[in-house]
């Protein structure tokens, strides 16, 4: 769980997204009267944390599990919104996730501009200062994914004039990610020193500089020797002895719904927390409200239920995957029933079914908030790190033994059979592509998965047709609209406009 103490910095320009400049701050701290002991350095800290559990990235409704990630799932509606690829520069939705991303940044520019002046063991200084530089650089790298090209600032900001950065290219951000990590793996703490997945440490950013690698060597960027070091960071966590399988897949996902931790499998998370709707400290998200099963209840979990999923999603599983009936719910509530009653869907009843991967009716806490709750987001598990590993060593000697043995990790605990005699590298990578969407299908990563393998928008296409072909009447337009919709300029968000009106510097990205 975590309570989060944010500390103001100074007023800064649009960049950072800070309050409009004619606000006074009531609560307002300048920064030569803070950082002046470990206390506040650690406050400050948890201050970059926060940025993660914004409702913005993971743990919302309208963030990158949902509105950006829009592959298997289908939005269930008529309006115009991200997961049908409709938007705009202007609209609201890509701005928030920019600055959020760039809060955070500045948050950790100013914490390690002041990171040397209190007083404080060296060796509790290196890890703080670990925990921060890695924090920034992912934050870099979800938007770089996710914008392309975009101003790279690694010091505080000095006033509110101090908002006129070009973009960097794409390739000189990834290498200050890349290097800003590399650095902060030998600064902070080994995971045993845990009992939780909340704090950046050495496995965290092993398995998260195996991600930053595999998407340096794909598209657009094809810089196919980071393949090397994709395999490098995912064989080192592997073989440091310190995480395994949780043998049943759905407990993986009901750990996060009850605030409980395995490091073994989930390795860092997004952390939430709430005692009920009384709870003053609001350090909530909100999955499975609009990614769930609808119910409509407070008591048992509301559930508006925005998403179906794709009948090509669910043929892509084996009959005894267990993660099928877990990921796509088999069921559905009976409207208003108290207690709930769950009524199981036919075998042609599949664009009826919901996203089931976080389910509201195993939430403990009594006190229910409608729309919240204190669901963990698992930012990175150890069977995407058995994946990763398996695809690195196919790119580079194709479909070795060791390749499959990682493969075939995953697939044991989910119940199929193991995967042998590959014929080649092309076979074995569209292989890991499927095995991927099985098992980390509705976890936000599929759509970046999509774009580093170079088939994004015919994979999408795909789809639209498949739709068209197979979907009953009452869905055939819905779930069909976000491949229809979806073009080349897709590969990246555009850059906020309110950004480039404030910041003549920066250019947009290409069809917005």
């Amino acid at each position: 769980m975590k309570k989060i103490v944010t500390i103001l910095t100074i007023g800064c320009g649009a960049l950072f997204s800070c309050a409009p400049l004619d606000t006074e701050p009531s609560d307002f701290v300048a920064p030569e009267f803070y950082f002046s002991n470990e206390t506040e350095i650690n406050n400050a800290l948890t201050g970059v944390y926060d940025a993660l559990g914004n409702g913005n990235l993971y743990v919302g409704g309208d963030g990158l599990l949902t509105y950006f990630d829009a592959t298997d799932q289908m939005w269930h509606g008529s309006s115009d919104r991200p997961p049908v690829y409709v938007y705009s520069s202007a609209d609201s939705w890509p701005l928030n996730m920019w600055q959020v991303l760039y809060r955070g940044i500045e948050r950790a520019n100013m914490l390690l501009a002041n990171i040397d002046k209190p007083e404080m063991a060296e060796e509790k200084r290196d890890v703080l200062r670990g925990e921060a530089q890695f924090l920034r650089a992912y934050y870099y790298f979800v938007l770089v994914q996710n914008y392309g090209a975009v101003p790279l600032k690694t010091s505080p900001t000095a006033s509110v004039g101090d908002i006129y950065y070009e973009r960097t290219p794409v390739n000189e951000v990834y290498d200050f990610i890349y290097k800003e990590m590399e650095e902060a793996e030998k600064l902070v703490r080994p995971i045993t020193d845990f009992n939780h997945a909340g704090r950046v440490t050495q496995s965290a950013i092993q398995g998260i500089l195996a991600r930053v690698s595999l998407y340096m060597a794909g598209a657009p960027n094809n810089r196919t020797d980071k393949f090397q070091d994709a395999l490098k960071w995912s064989t080192q966590l592997i073989t440091s002895g310190l995480h395994d399988l949780n043998p049943d897949y759905s407990r993986i996902f009901i750990n996060l719904i009850q605030d409980k931790y395995d490091t073994g499998e989930s390795i860092w998370e997004v952390e939430c927390y709430t005692t009920g709707a009384t709870d003053p400290y609001g350090e909530n998200g909100s999955l499975g409200n609009n990614n769930g099963i609808s119910q409509n209840l407070t008591e048992y979990g509301f559930s508006g239920a925005q998403y179906r999923v794709h009948e090509k999603y669910y043929k892509l599983f084996e009959e005894t995957d267990v993660r099928r009936d877990w990921n796509i719910a088999p069921y559905r509530f009976v409207a208003n029933s108290d207690p709930l009653v769950k009524e199981y869907w036919s075998e042609t009843q599949v664009y009826d079914r919901f996203i089931g991967k976080f389910r509201r009716e195993y939430e403990l806490v009594s006190d229910k908030i409608k729309n919240n709750n204190g669901t963990n987001f698992s930012l990175l598990r150890y069977a995407d790190v058995l994946l990763m590993a398996a695809e690195a060593e196919n790119e580079l000697q194709g479909p070795t033994e060791t390749a499959l043995r990682y493969l075939n990790e995953v697939r044991q605990r989910a119940g199929v059979a193991p995967v042998a005699g590959v014929a080649g590298k092309e076979d074995f990578r569209k292989i890991i592509q499927d095995e991927r969407s099985r098992e980390l299908g509705f976890e936000g990563w599929r759509r970046l998965d999509l774009i580093r393998w170079g088939i994004f928008i015919p994979t999408m296409k795909e789809l639209a047709e498949y739709v068209q072909e197979t979907a009953p009447s009452n869905f055939r337009a819905n779930a069909s609209r976000a491949g229809q919709n979806v073009s080349e300029k897709h590969l990246y968000l555009p850059i906020p406009l309110r950004e480039i009106t404030l910041n003549n510097l920066l250019t947009q990205n290409p069809g917005w």
